[in-house]
């Protein structure tokens, strides 16, 4: 078995999860997930949802090449260290978030969606604090497309962001073969490619998305924002 294979395994791969899971996991109340899935084409497998499906119809990535892409981008961050029992020098990966993760599929599921407004923790702001500076601009988002479950509902996964901001790492996955409605098709590019930046790219999220965001966050803090009949009312998750 090579080391890429051990990532195709039957929990992650062919697993199915409840609509209750796959709430958990996008950060929503479970009564939006019927909704969520139709917007990205999400089809049940018999009682529930596969997390291969949502990993490509969702995330719009590729899991059967997040393995690779572990280990190219872990090589992309390593150096060698001179052994302590051996001659020959130890290759130690540099980027501790990326060193302890195994299963890049599986972390990606486990960690979860979080909302725009609740990076804050993250970014070191209290709730209020941190809705001004993401209006006044201020806020150094990862320059990567926000996953958008609905119009005031902006999503980050949560490794994306971490890697950024305390790395200055922007993660590109592996896109998806198979896209969702909404998102254009695109060739699969070559697996772990990440680059260093010192800020984003002001096109990295569109003014649209941006706004969006903004309302959000305006609406949750209680700030005056035009009605959405299918905003989600709940929203417990934080980094």
């Amino acid at each position: 078995m090579s080391k890429h294979e051990t990532f195709v395994s039957k929990p992650v791969s062919t697993a199915e999860v409840s609509g209750i899971a796959l709430a958990e996991h996008l950060g929503v109340s479970r009564n939006r997930v019927a909704a969520i899935a139709a917007r990205f084409g999400l089809a049940r497998v018999d009682r529930g949802f596969r997390k291969f499906d949502v990993l490509r119809r969702i995330h719009g990535i590729e899991p059967m090449l997040l393995q690779p892409a572990l280990v190219a981008l872990r090589d992309q961050h390593s150096r060698a260290i001179a052994g302590v029992d051996s001659a020959e020098p130890e290759t130690l990966c540099m980027i501790e978030e990326l060193a302890d993760i195994t299963d890049l599929a599986q972390t990606i599921w486990d960690q979860g969606l979080v909302h725009l407004t609740d990076l804050a923790p993250e970014y070191g702001y209290a709730y209020d604090p941190f809705r001004k500076k993401l209006k006044s601009g201020s806020i150094n988002l990862p320059p990567v497309r926000p996953i958008e479950l609905s119009k005031n509902r902006v999503m980050y996964r949560r490794l994306d962001v971490v890697l950024w901001h305390r790395h200055g790492i922007v993660l590109d996955l592996p896109k998806a073969v198979t896209t969702s409605p909404g998102r254009k098709a695109t060739s699969v590019p070559e697996p772990g490619k990440s680059t260093l930046m010192t800020a984003p790219d002001t096109d990295a999220m569109t003014e649209a998305v941006f706004a969006t965001a903004i309302a959000a966050a305006d609406e949750k803090s209680g700030f005056p924002a035009p009605p959405d009949p299918s905003a989600d009312a709940m929203h417990e998750p934080r980094l």
